[in-house]
Order: structure tokens, then C-alpha cells, then sequence
């Protein structure tokens, strides 16, 4: 998460836009909704790129994404292959490799950065090798869905988005920002991209009511519009509304079966099914998601899916997602516990 200055949104300037009735006014500051240890902004990514024969490879844009898939801020390695992006809270980030007129599939890893004292410094140290698209084939990799809906747009509604949309890259000024997307919607409510993207931006920083307000319309106007399915079943997670959260959530998944948000969309669908007590789907969306995305996806669901193995008194099962797990996180703060459930699960299993 960036660093953001105070700044204020009125709640019912959101319902006023999506053309909902206001049932009075909230204030509040997006700074108050983020971490506090959003403001020490210390931490480092450090990257190399490499082709499977380990020669750097220069000159690819590296992108930096948070965990719904937002674009940061964006890079170019160097000539020998490296990368770096500064002043970053701790939280969940995403680098994403765009090889786009070269012979290299695109790529993205997950990166999660915590610190574990204040004023602490994490610096994450990470290698990604490209493979080429030859090489690649055969690989279940995200895609980006194909353009599904288009609207003709005013003009001086437009610039207010492209404004916007300019101001978020690198998180250069997210208030300005916010108040360009406020600015097209107000010229054209039905502004599809804007209600998309201000949805989303109020999800990045755990703005959820907004969030779903927006998203929801955001959907009425586009039905096909799988990044607002994914960030409003995610808004709706957030606020416990779970049976709303796994119908937005399956609804992303069945438009874009095969895409960047898929596996994190199967990752929140598997946990809303399981606070709607179904187990079973539960496991396989669960599945669904490390399958698609592996490093990409949350370690938290081997978790859970221990969990239900567990209470379904299949141990070894159980065993095999909390070491998965470990593998995940070996700097678990409470490893040492979860190894030695691991040995009392493997006991019962025989």
C-alpha cells in the first residue's frame, strides 16, 4: 500500500453519483481505514530477470501491483536484468513481468512484505526466470479477458478519468486522483471505466461500503465486467455479507475462467464458502486457486483447507496443507506449533 495524504470522501456524494438515495451523510478519512505501518514506507523490492540459460535479460517493464491487481508504479530493468521498487508499506504486492513484442511469456509473482518490529525495514530479495512463449506452452498462465463493452464517452468526461488514471500510476496523487474519478462519474454516471476503477481504489484502501455501492452500479451498466464482480465479492467479504460475496465471486470466475484476477477471485470464493458452512465447494475453489496461481494466492487457504480436512477426519490431508503451508511461509511466527500439529496429524493418519 502507498502512503496517501488525508484526504475525505462524503458517502453521500457516492450514493448521489450511483443515483441511490442517501440515508445521510458519513465522513471519513481513507488514511484512517490503512494500517498505521502504511506511513513508514521503508521497505524494498530487489529483482534480477533471467532466461532459463541465467543471462540477465534488459529492458522488460516490471509492474508493481497490489492485491487486487492495481497497478502501482512500473519499472525497466537494467542491463543486467535488475529491478528495484522503494518506499513500500508491508502488505501483499504482485510483480508483474509485461513481455508484450517480445519472445518471453508474461509473468507475475507474488511478493508479501511484514514487518516485524516498527520502523523496521523488509528488503525482499527475488529472481524471476522468463521463459519463452515455446517454452511456456502448455502452462495455465493468467490472461487478460478480451474488451467486452464499450460506451462513447464525453470528452470532458474522459479527460477527468485519463487524469485520474495518470495520477494512480505510481500512486502519484491518489486524493486528486479519487476526486477526477468523482469528477467523470458526476459528468456521466453511467461512466463504466470510473465506476470500475473508483470501486476498486476504494477496495485497495478498505473502503467497503463505498466500494459496493459503486461496484454495484458499476455491474447494472455492464454485466460482463469480470474486475467488478472480483473487487465487489471481495468488498462484500470484507463487510460479511458472504452469500452476496460468493455470488459476485462466482459470477468473475465463470466470465473469466482464465485471467489475471482468477486465482485470487477462487481464493475469496473458497473462503466465503466456507463462512456459508460448504466445506466441500470450499475445497475446491480452494484447489482452483493454487492450481491456477500458486505463489500468487494467499498461503492462508492451506490453512483452511487443514482445517476441513481435519474435521473431516482425513489427517493426512490435513498434514499435507499445513507443511504446504510452511513451505509458503517458513518464517511463520508460530511455526514450530504447526510442525508439531503436522507430527500429531501424521500419527492419526496411520
Amino acid at each position: 500500500m502507498p502512503s496517501l495524504a488525508p484526504f475525505v470522501f462524503s458517502l453521500s456524494l457516492v450514493l448521489s453519483l450511483t443515483g441511490t438515495t442517501p440515508a445521510g451523510e458519513i465522513r471519513t478519512g481513507i488514511d484512517a481505514a490503512v494500517p498505521q505501518s502504511i506511513g513508514q514506507n521503508r521497505n524494498v523490492i530487489n529483482g534480477t530477470l533471467i532466461d532459463t540459460s541465467h543471462n540477465p535479460v534488459q529492458n522488460i517493464r516490471v509492474e508493481l501491483l497490489d492485491d487486487v491487481n492495481m497497478l502501482l508504479t512500473s519499472t525497466r530493468t537494467d542491463a543486467t536484468g535488475r529491478f528495484r521498487f522503494t518506499g513500500l508499506s508491508q502488505g501483499a504486492f504482485q510483480v508483474k513481468v509485461v513481455t508484450g513484442g517480445t519472445n518471453f511469456a508474461e509473468q507475475i509473482t507474488r511478493v508479501e512484505l511484514i514487518n516485524l518490529r516498527p520502523n523496521s525495514t523488509h528488503q525482499e530479495q527475488i529472481e524471476i526466470t522468463l521463459k519463452t512463449i515455446e517454452e511456456n506452452k502448455g502452462r495455465k498462465g493468467p490472461i487478460n479477458p478480451g474488451i467486452t463493452f464499450a460506451q462513447n464517452i464525453p470528452e470532458n468526461a474522459r479527460k477527468s478519468y485519463e487524469k485520474a488514471v495518470e495520477l494512480l500510476t505510481g500512486d502519484r496523487d491518489v486524493p486528486t486522483a479519487i476526486d477526477n474519478l468523482l469528477e467523470a462519474i458526476k459528468l456521466y454516471p453511467d461512466y463504466y471505466l470510473a465506476l470500475e476503477r473508483l470501486g476498486a481504489e476504494y477496495v485497495r484502501f478498505n473502503q467497503f461500503e463505498p466500494a459496493r455501492i459503486v461496484l454495484t452500479r458499476a455491474i447494472e451498466i455492464n454485466p460482463k465486467g469480470a474486475l467488478s464482480y472480483f473487487a465487489l465479492g471481495v468488498a462484500n467479504f470484507k463487510l460479511k455479507q458472504y452469500r452476496e460475496s460468493t455470488e459476485s465471486l462466482q459470477r468473475c470466475v465463470n466470465l473469466a475462467p482464465v485471467s489475471q484476477n482468477t486465482p485470487m477471485a477462487h481464493y475469496y470464493l473458497g473462503m466465503s464458502l466456507l463462512k456459508e458452512n460448504k466445506p466441500a465447494e470450499a475445497v475446491a475453489s480452494f484447489k482452483k486457486a493454487y492450481q491456477m496461481g500458486d505463489k500468487h494466492v494467499p498461503p492462508d487457504g492451506h490453512m483452511a483447507l487443514a482445517q476441513i480436512h481435519s474435521d473431516g477426519k482425513h489427517y493426512k490431508e490435513a498434514a499435507d496443507e499445513l507443511e504446504l503451508y510452511l513451505k509458503a511461509t517458513p518464517n511463520a511466527p508460530n511455526a514450530a506449533n504447526i510442525r508439531d500439529l503436522i507430527a500429531q496429524l501424521r500419527a492419526k493418519a496411520k
